[in-house]
């Protein structure tokens, strides 16, 4: 409670502090518009003194508008758009109004003069995408899709990640939320890429966004106008299964005033096919167990998400934010058959989420914010397992979890003289889980144990940034972020530092450095003390006092005409904890457990070269190669210090009929790695898609099929200090999607948020 008092203070200081020295920074914003009072996107804004000293740049969005940080009385601006003459204006006070450019002829003598949009802006020491431009004639459907597209991105089992970075977060409009990840992907799996503004892709986070390390910033459009517009949209997907959804996305907006609505049904239908070969050694005999298992998942899930944003004038919003996510009745089941074991698992589940999130922008650089969630889960479980030796086992297990989590924060940034920014902040994030399972007509060899936790975490932030532009093109920015965390019994301290470096004299040569440093704490179910039962044979277990690990990471970029990328990048992972599995030398169980090591490691280089071949085929090759070390000298008994070298490649095609109609093929692959004991074996996936636009541009017809050759999922084996295992789950793969979306009312878009739910779940 003192704790509680204390932030509430610190707090409540900043925003009383924030007001008192409102008078060191200012905003001033404006619009650009053509010649027929369209807005201009991509359009330099440049703030001067009277006397031509440099002080901001901006650039327009889509909607013509600008935001500078200056506290000039008087002030010179200098406006430069490829397709319109430079214009310069001069001003005083927040509004420079509306200003008009005139188009500008580039036919020379029978010589037309065409301009190529830059593949990557570097704004701020960020990499920045337009992403409905990047995914204009790609075969993508919505958000999600659309940054499974970016250069470096890669998508694996719904998680995100980005070549030469540790842990990747993934916000919405620069601030995060306590929805977890599987959360946040289904509200971009529902969010249309045309309401995307751009997305800023950054190494090292900007500690005002109360995140650390990689991070993707999904700037959502805002609307100025009266309008109502909207998407409905149905799905198909054949992977084993048939399986299929709808959702519809409906906007009313005002100068003023905009609701947002969105809601999908999704019929989910997963198959999963095990193939396990285990030579288990046990008291001096070797064990040849072989099984064959077969995972379905079958459940309806709804996501709806409403959201009302007021401007009480350009500079100062408010938004209230719902998001809901429920699965009811959901039913798992694994079907296992062997030489060892006959079992079979039921699972039902019961799942919801709530999260409301409250946001206040104003003009002056405060920003203060908050959101609570509410998790829950029921589960029940039954198994029965025949053994070959005449043995069985059985029991039934009744299970749940609740997690309410708040977070809040307050932000504070002032523009200060000669082109410095310094910015202050704190949040607070406070996360209670109760976990509790009870075994039931517990029948045969089975270790149960009953189990009822009571988690109280809690974490506090506060951080100090300092940041500069200079005339000659170089940016830098440094900050340092205190936090004090604690759960259960563990208490720590701990400082991040983050430092960026931009040089960017001109476009066709860009520098940035990055240092940043991260933490990634386990899901709450992964610290109980329990047993969960795979099937008669496997088992996961829990571990208690698992600690967070820890990320550095060290990126160099160098960015060639805005196209062409070229990376290096260096990451440690102290107490780095993944699932490993573990032949018991008790008795015969394979065991998954996550583990702290002392370290991974990683450090190489990667390439990212887009190409064209006249108007018809847009290309982009990515390649990487790394060295992974991996240690842990507290293994069970087999402890482990491992290396190995690997390469990937990429390579996208997007082949273009006309201008309604576009086929793509991709192609990747990734020579084998190493994850603790295990060895991953090679993989390559072929993709191939086309879409095809009509109705005016209004309805859109995709199909897609992933991973052609079924090749996308590795095999995997243990041959490491007498543990032997073949474990090959490369089956069903294959996907074969139909989309079909039909945009009404004029089409304008708009910002969302998103929730984290990477640590709930049993």
């Amino acid at each position: 409670m003192r704790l509680n008092k204390i932030i509430l203070s610190v707090i409540s200081y900043i925003v009383v502090g924030s007001f008192q020295i409102v008078v060191w920074g200012q905003t001033i914003s404006g619009k650009i518009i053509d010649s027929e009072q369209r807005p201009i996107e991509g359009a330099t804004i440049v703030l001067q003194t009277v006397d031509s000293i440099y002080i901001d740049a901006s650039i327009s969005n889509a909607d013509g508008i600008f935001t500078l940080n200056g506290q000039q009385e008087k002030y010179r601006l200098i406006i430069q758009h490829l397709l319109f003459h430079t214009k310069q204006v001069t001003g005083n006070g927040k509004n420079a109004g509306t200003i008009q450019l005139q188009p500008q002829d580039y036919a020379l003598d029978e010589v037309v003069v065409k301009a190529e949009r830059p593949f990557v802006k570097v704004e701020n020491g960020r990499l920045g995408y337009n992403l409905a431009v990047l995914s204009e004639k790609q075969v993508v459907n919505n958000a999600y899709e659309a940054l499974m597209r970016l250069p470096g991105v890669q998508e694996s089992k719904g998680v995100l990640t980005l070549v030469g970075a540790g842990n990747l977060t993934v916000i919405l409009n620069g601030k995060p939320t306590t929805m977890d990840v599987g959360q946040l992907e289904t509200l971009l799996r529902n969010t249309p890429v045309n309401r995307v503004e751009k997305v800023e892709v950054m190494y090292s986070a900007p500690p005002e966004y109360h995140v650390r390390g990689a991070v993707i910033n999904v700037v959502l459009k805002r609307s100025n106008d009266y309008s109502f517009q909207g998407e409905v949209s149905a799905d198909y997907k054949n992977q084993y299964f048939n399986s299929g959804g709808m959702k519809g996305n409906f906007r009313l907006s005002t100068p003023k005033m905009t609701f947002d609505v969105m809601y999908g049904a999704n019929d989910v239908k997963n198959m999963e096919y095990i193939d396990l070969d285990s030579r288990h050694a046990l008291k001096n005999e070797r064990y040849d167990i072989s099984q064959n298992e077969q995972l379905r998942s079958k459940y309806w899930n709804h996501n709806f998400r409403t959201a009302f944003e007021y401007n009480f004038n350009d500079n100062h919003t408010i938004n209230v934010i719902y998001t809901g996510s429920y699965s009811p009745d959901q039913h798992n089941s694994s079907e296992t058959t062997g030489n060892y074991q006959t079992s079979n698992v039921d699972k039902y589940l019961d799942t919801q989420m709530n999260n409301v999130t409250l946001q206040y922008h104003s003009g002056f650089g405060l920003e203060i914010g908050g959101d609570y969630t509410h998790y829950k889960s029921d589960n029940h479980q039954s198994l029965y397992a025949d053994y070959q030796d005449g043995r069985q086992s059985s029991f039934s297990m009744v299970g749940g979890q609740r997690i309410d989590r708040y977070s809040i924060y307050a932000d504070q940034k002032h523009s200060l003289s000669k082109g410095w920014s310094l910015g202050y902040g704190v949040s607070y994030r406070f996360a209670k889980d109760r976990d509790f399972q009870t075994y039931d007509k517990v029948v045969g060899d089975i270790h149960t144990q009953n189990m009822y936790s009571d988690l109280k975490e809690q974490t506090t932030n506060f951080y100090v940034s300092l940041s500069k532009n200079y005339e000659t093109g170089v940016s830098f920015s440094v900050s340092a972020t205190g936090e004090y965390y604690t759960i259960g019994n563990y208490h720590k301290w701990a400082v991040y530092p983050q430092a960026s470096l931009t040089y960017f004299k001109t476009p066709k040569h860009t520098f940035q450095f990055s240092l940043s440093t991260d933490k990634a704490y386990p899901g709450y179910w992964d610290m109980q003390s329990s047993v969960s039962y795979l099937n008669g044979y496997t088992e996961l277990w829990g571990t208690p006092g698992l600690k967070p690990m820890t990320n550095y990471n060290l990126n160099g970029s160098y960015i060639l005409k805005q196209k062409y990328i070229f990376n290096l990048f260096f990451m440690h992972t102290p107490d780095y904890f993944i699932q490993t599995p573990y032949q018991s030398t008790d008795r015969l169980a394979l065991i998954y457990k996550n583990t702290n090591w002392n370290y991974m490691q990683l450090w190489g280089a990667n390439i990212i070269l887009p190409f064209k071949t006249g108007n018809w085929l847009d290309s982009r090759l990515t390649v990487a190669g790394m060295q992974m070390r991996q240690r842990c000298d507290d293994f069970f008994d087999i402890p482990f210090n491992r290396k190995k070298w690997v390469f990937s490649a990429m390579l996208d095609n997007t082949f273009k009929v006309n201008k309604n109609l576009a086929f793509e093929l991709m192609g990747n692959v990734q020579t084998p790695v190493i994850q603790g004991t295990f060895d991953i074996e090679s993989i390559f996936n072929l993709t191939a898609g086309l879409k095809w636009s009509f109705a005016n541009d209004r309805m859109s017809l995709s199909a897609r099929c992933n991973d052609i050759l079924n090749t996308g999922m590795p095999k995997t084996k243990v041959r490491f200090k007498g543990q032997d295992l073949d474990m090959n789950s490369a089956f069903y793969s294959r996907a074969f999607t139909l989309n079909l979306s039909y945009r009404f009312g004029g089409y304008k878009k708009k910002n969302l948020k998103e929730v984290d739910t990477s640590r709930f779940g049993m």
